[in-house]
C-alpha cells in the first residue's frame, strides 16, 4: 500500500507540548537547582537534551515500518525483563529500585516495559486468537510473561506503574473481544492488587488514608497534595506569569516532575491548563482515528495500546494533582521532567505516525474482524 502523508498535526501538537514542558520545567526547577547544585539550569539543560532526543525519536520511528515490531516482539519483551531484573542490582533511591544508572544518566525499565508489553500483546493477539476464548491461551505464555514483568515492578516497588499497565492491557484485550466471563476478573484485579499491597503488605497505606480522610491527616502527610491544590487555586484564570509562581520555592516537592501541572496552573492559569488539555484531547482523538483506520489487526492493537498508555497517564497524573486519586508518582506525558518517560512517549508517537502512513482511507478493519 502506498504511504500516506505525514500527520503534521499530531507531530506539531506533541512538539508544542514538549516546548511548554521545557519552559515550565525550567521555571519550576531553577530555584531548587540553584539551592542544591548551585546551577539554576541543571534540570533545564537535561530536559533540553531530552527535548532534542525526543524530536529525533519521533522522526526516526515514524520512518520505521511498524510491522517490524511484530517480528521483534519476543526479543524486546525478554530484553525488558532482563532490565527489570538488573534494576535490583542498582542503588536505592527514596526506598525504591526503579532505575539503572549509566554514565550519570538513569533509565527506568518499567517505562520501556509498558510499550514492550503492548507490542507483545498486539503480536500475540494476531498469532493466537484462542487467548480471547480459552483461559489456557490467555495464561500461557502471554499471561506468565506479563505477570513476571509486573511482579518485578511491584517489587521495586511501583504500584502506580503496575496499575497503568494492567488497565492498558485490559482495555486492549477487551477491545479485541475478550470473553465476558473474564471481564469481571479484569475489573476486579486492580482493586484486589491495591488492597493486598496496602493492607496485607503495608505498601504506603498512609497515602490511601490521607486521600480518603484528608481532614484527619496531619499537615506533614497531606503536605504535598495540599500545596498542589493551593498552587492550582492561586493561579486563577490567567496565572501569575511564567517564573512568578511561589510553589516552586521549595514549597511543592516534585513540582517539575509529578506535579508539573500545579506549576503550570499557578503560572499559566486555568486557560493554559485548558489549552494543554485540548492539545491532549486532539492527540488522543487522532490516535484513536489512526487505530480505527489501520490496515491490519496488528496496527489497530498497537495504536490502541499506545493511545491507552498516554490517556491513562494523563488522567492519573492530573487526578493526583487535584486530589481525585492518591499520589502515585506518575509523570505527565511530554510535560514532566524525566528522560525515560519522555523518550518512551515519543517512541509511541513515532509508531503512531508510522501506522498513520499505512492506514486505509476508509475503515474496513472491523468488517474484516467480523468475517
Amino acid at each position: 500500500m502506498r504511504e500516506r502523508r505525514f500527520d503534521y498535526t499530531l507531530f506539531a501538537l506533541v512538539v508544542i507540548l514538549l516546548t511548554i514542558g521545557v519552559i515550565m520545567i525550567y521555571s519550576a526547577s531553577a530555584f531548587m537547582a540553584q539551592v542544591k547544585w548551585h546551577q539554576s539550569e541543571f534540570f533545564f539543560k537535561k530536559q533540553l537534551m531530552w527535548f532534542v532526543m525526543s524530536i529525533a525519536t519521533i522522526l526516526i520511528f515514524s520512518k520505521i515500518n511498524y510491522h517490524h515490531w511484530q517480528k521483534l516482539a519476543w526479543p524486546i519483551l525478554l530484553g525488558c525483563l532482563v532490565l527489570l531484573a538488573v534494576v535490583f542490582t542498582q542503588r536505592e533511591i527514596n526506598g525504591s529500585h526503579r532505575w539503572i544508572f549509566i554514565l550519570n544518566q538513569s533509565i527506568q525499565p518499567s517505562e520501556v516495559f509498558k510499550y514492550a508489553l503492548v507490542i507483545f500483546t498486539a503480536y500475540y493477539l494476531c498469532r493466537n486468537k484462542e487467548m480471547l476464548t480459552k483461559l489456557k491461551g490467555l495464561v500461557w505464555p502471554w499471561g506468565v510473561f506479563a505477570a513476571l514483568g509486573m511482579g518485578m515492578i511491584l517489587l521495586q516497588p511501583d504500584l502506580g506503574m503496575v496499575l497503568v499497565i494492567m488497565m492498558t492491557v485490559f482495555a486492549l484485550l477487551f477491545t479485541a473481544g475478550l470473553k465476558y466471563r473474564y471481564v469481571l476478573t479484569g475489573i476486579l484485579a486492580p482493586a484486589i492488587l491495591v488492597a493486598v499491597m496496602v493492607f496485607a503488605l503495608d505498601y504506603k497505606p498512609q497515602r490511601l488514608v490521607t486521600f480518603l480522610e484528608p481532614e484527619t491527616a496531619s499537615q506533614e502527610e497531606a503536605y504535598q497534595v495540599n500545596q498542589s491544590l493551593m498552587a492550582i487555586g492561586s493561579g486563577g484564570m490567567f496565572g501569575k506569569g511564567i517564573g512568578r509562581g511561589s510553589a516552586k520555592l521549595l514549597h511543592l516537592p516534585e513540582s517539575h516532575t509529578d506535579f508539573i501541572v500545579a506549576n503550570l496552573a499557578e503560572e499559566g492559569g486555568f486557560f493554559m491548563v485548558l489549552l494543554c488539555l485540548v492539545f491532549y484531547f486532539i492527540i488522543i482523538v487522532r490516535g484513536l482515528r489512526i487505530a480505527s483506520l489501520a490496515q491490519d489487526h496488528f496496527g489497530f492493537y498497537l495504536a490502541f495500546g499506545i493511545v491507552s498508555i498516554l490517556t491513562l497517564s494523563i488522567i492519573i497524573n492530573i487526578s493526583v494533582a487535584v486530589r481525585l486519586l492518591p499520589t502515585t508518582g506518575m509523570t505527565l506525558p511530554f510535560l514532566s521532567y524525566g528522560g525515560s518517560s519522555l523518550l518512551c512517549s515519543s517512541f509511541g508517537v513515532g509508531v503512531l505516525l508510522n501506522i498513520s502512513r499505512h492506514q486505509c482511507r476508509v475503515s474496513k478493519l472491523f468488517e474484516r474482524r467480523k468475517s
